[in-house]
């Protein structure tokens, strides 16, 4: 894998690689490389793509997102419709030599796609990656404007992560693509153990437009 001038080993190594299998997500992390998954998993609404990366909690990403100070360990983002200023959205921590995580947000078809973002903040130790999953809950609308879209959190060797070796907290950030028939203006997102199927946390998320 080739990298830009200046590029940031530690951010682009800190990528994971992700597959979706037709019985389940299946996620491995690999240091070094952008992953990510495509699978249909609903008639009305289908999950596009997703990207996940580990990245250390005292370099945020997002604006209004988790940071090692802030009091939440979770955060999610609903986008339906291009920021007005796409760089707004991230940090000065946010690798932009990457391109992935804003392309994302500036290039997306919002007339038949919507973005969700979700953060987890954790430990080093306890390291864990929620992505979009076919095992628990059924993803699609559930009322007048709000989708469900059921996520699954899974342990990662944390030994994996190609992280400096200060690093004591990290964030695990995922950026959904979903495309649907319809714009919503709430997603609500269960998200289930990956081994037992029980619901560790459930959030609704409205439109930031």
């Amino acid at each position: 894998m080739s990298m830009a001038p200046g590029e940031s080993t530690v951010n682009r190594r800190a990528l994971l690689s992700t597959t979706a299998s037709a019985a389940a997500l299946s996620m491995t992390a690999l240091a070094g490389c952008t992953g990510a998954v495509r699978r249909e998993l609903s008639d009305d609404v289908e999950m596009d793509v997703a990207t996940m990366v580990f990245h250390p909690a005292s370099e945020p990403w997002f604006a209004d997102g988790l940071s090692a100070s802030s009091e939440s360990t979770h955060h999610a983002a609903l986008f339906t419709e291009k920021p007005p200023d796409v760089s707004e959205v991230f940090t000065d921590h946010y690798p932009t030599n990457e391109r992935t995580f804003d392309n994302k947000l500036r290039n997306a078809d919002y007339g038949s796609h919507f973005i969700l973002v979700y953060e987890v903040r954790m430990p080093r130790a306890d390291a864990a990656q929620v992505a979009p999953t076919i095992l628990y809950g059924d993803l699609g609308w559930t009322g007048w404007r709000t989708v469900m879209a059921p996520m699954v959190r899974a342990t990662r060797d944390a030994s994996e992560l190609d992280l400096p070796p200060e690093t004591e907290d990290v964030i695990a950030t995922t950026v959904i693509r979903y495309s649907a028939d319809a714009t919503p203006r709430r997603v609500r997102v269960p998200v289930y153990d990956e081994e037992t199927g029980e619901v560790l946390a459930e959030r609704m998320v409205r439109s930031e437009s």
